[in-house]
């Protein structure tokens, strides 16, 4: 399982290129207001996020795996 501990909010300072070939995932409203969760991509890696409480995910933002993916 990938671990995420780094959003950047709406993918600043990220190449287009990059954020078109990166994975996706879909998350209910709920799920994007909770700090610590699992769900798989896109491409079906499962990943656990871990992110600092208050951090509430939005569209557009970009998750950042421990090895940089």
């Amino acid at each position: 399982m990938l671990t995420v501990n780094k959003l950047i909010p709406q993918g600043q300072g990220l190449a287009a290129a990059l954020l078109k070939r990166a994975s996706t995932v879909e998350l209910d409203w709920d799920v994007r207001q909770k700090s610590r969760f699992e769900t798989t991509t896109s491409q079906g890696q499962s990943v656990g996020v871990f992110l600092p409480r208050g951090t509430a995910i939005r569209g557009g933002d970009v998750l950042v795996g421990e090895d940089g993916s």
